[in-house]
């Protein structure tokens, strides 16, 4: 790069006129004489164009500035050198934003202690009110006069700035997302072997970390010595308010109206003071655990031939019901009549079907919040909330009653030839007025009607009522 002393230096003592920000037509960069090193000449089209902008100030003065090019008047979204003298009141000061001025200052003091160039990153204020951030270089110069001036030139670095503040933030909130999950996280970088290791490690397995807990399987042919740094978590979750952590299971509906299922955890960071800073959490997609969760559940509740609940998944239900319940309910047995005679006579796949078909029978003559079971062999319960006596259980009853084969034995008749068992369904009832009620009172009434009805030639209902 030119040094800057040579497209700013002058020897000659600066009147009042020539101290002044030059305009963007005449930029006083472009105003060059005999130095104390030789004059570099530079066409004004390159300085009118030149990135950032240029200026120098006497070290001695109070940093008014003396020389500056047409890019800094661009820079501070000037129209004109006189809207920007007017905006920065034509000092080093006036270039740099109120709340970092003190900073800067004593940045470039202790710089200037051990050389003659300083680098520093500040915030401006441009005239449209927007803050920016640039890159200040600074090149102290002294002429031939004894004269020592600062030389600097800014580059706008906002979007710099802006990049490396969202890689922290992102940085920040890995960091913090592996502190909540308990997770271990990991970050090689091939080229050098520097891997480095997030969350609570030596926690989770009571070692340090090695290579082999990393590189598990051959991704290339290349070696792998890492080295291997892990990060402590511990000062960031100092941040953490006591009881800020949220972390819960929780659905909601997705596109097609099915429910998605998420985790959702997230904190709450405080400063010194104790006010709350940032709120940062994540949502943990956990519909596929959960859908394999709802699948294990549902095959240890069901009963696998006929996918109705299994009488453990039922009582257990049944009796949470007949705890909270203040309705009357109604607790049914089903019975196949003569089964083992279904099983003699066609076969066990044939009385497997009788079951099967009795099932999906039963399950579509009730309703969907009633509670529909296979308790063992060829024995149903059905539990109905809210179903008291009175012509509503009694059509219930009958329906149930009649089966599913009802229709297959009345063609049988007809055609003297039965090709599949059509056997008949007895049912006993019992019903709660005024519950709550222990299941094994209710159970055993529901039991002992079913027996009843049994005695009393099968194939038919019979209701009993508790007050």
């Amino acid at each position: 790069m030119v040094s800057l002393s040579r497209l700013f230096h002058k020897t000659e003592e600066l009147d009042t006129k020539t101290a002044a920000v030059p305009t963007s037509a005449a930029p006083a960069c472009a105003q060059t004489a005999e130095a104390k090193t030789a004059s570099v000449e530079l066409p004004q089209e390159f300085l009118d164009k030149f990135p950032g902008g240029m200026f120098r100030y006497k070290a001695e003065s109070a940093g008014v500035i003396d020389r500056a090019s047409s890019g800094l008047v661009r820079l501070f979204g000037c129209s004109d050198a006189e809207q920007f003298r007017a905006l920065t009141g034509n000092t080093f000061k006036g270039i740099v934003h109120p709340d970092d001025w003190e900073w800067v200052s004593a940045s470039i003091s202790e710089q200037m202690e051990h050389g003659d160039s300083d680098y520093v990153r500040y915030r401006i204020i441009r005239a449209d009110g927007e803050v920016r951030w640039v890159d200040d270089w600074g090149h102290l110069v002294e002429d031939a006069s004894g004269a020592r001036w600062f030389y600097a030139t800014l580059m706008d670095a906002t979007e710099r700035v802006r990049e490396k503040e969202e890689l922290r933030r992102a940085n920040e909130r890995l960091e913090i997302i592996t502190a909540l999950s308990n997770d271990v996280l990991f970050d090689i970088e091939c080229g050098t072997g520097v891997a480095h290791v997030y969350g609570d490690f030596e926690g989770r397995f009571g070692r340090p970390p090695e290579q082999k807990d990393f590189v598990v399987s051959r991704r290339c042919q290349k070696p792998c010595e890492l080295t291997i740094t892990s990060h402590d978590l511990t000062p960031l979750m100092a941040q953490i308010g006591e009881n800020s952590l949220v972390d819960f299971e929780t659905s909601t509906s997705g596109a097609d109206g099915d429910p998605v299922w998420y985790r959702y955890q997230s904190v709450v960071l405080y400063d010194e003071e104790g006010g709350p800073v940032r709120h940062v959490g994540r949502l943990l997609d956990t519909s596929e655990a959960a859908m394999r969760e709802s699948q294990f559940r549902r095959k240890a509740e069901r009963d696998s031939l006929t996918g109705l609940y299994n009488r453990a998944a039922a009582l257990d239900r049944i009796e949470t019901a007949l705890r909270t319940e203040s309705r009357p309910c109604t607790l049914i047995v089903v019975d196949v009549d003569d089964f083992k005679a279904v099983n003699d006579s066609y076969g066990h796949p044939e009385g497997d079907y009788v079951l099967k078909s009795l099932a999906i029978f039963l399950s579509q003559v009730m309703r969907k919040e009633d509670i529909v079971a296979r308790i063992g062999g060829d024995e149903f319960l059905i539990f109905a909330p809210g179903l008291g006596s009175g012509p509503a259980a009694d059509r219930v009853l009958e329906h149930l009653a009649r089966g599913p084969f009802a229709g297959q034995r009345a063609t049988d008749e007809v055609t003297d030839a039965a090709y599949h068992a059509a056997p008949t369904i007895s049912v006993g009832a019992a019903c709660c007025l005024t519950p709550p009620m222990p299941f094994d009172v209710l159970y055993a009434a529901a039991d002992s009607t079913l027996y009843q009805v049994k005695e009393a030639g099968k194939a038919q209902y019979q209701l009993t009522v508790i007050g």
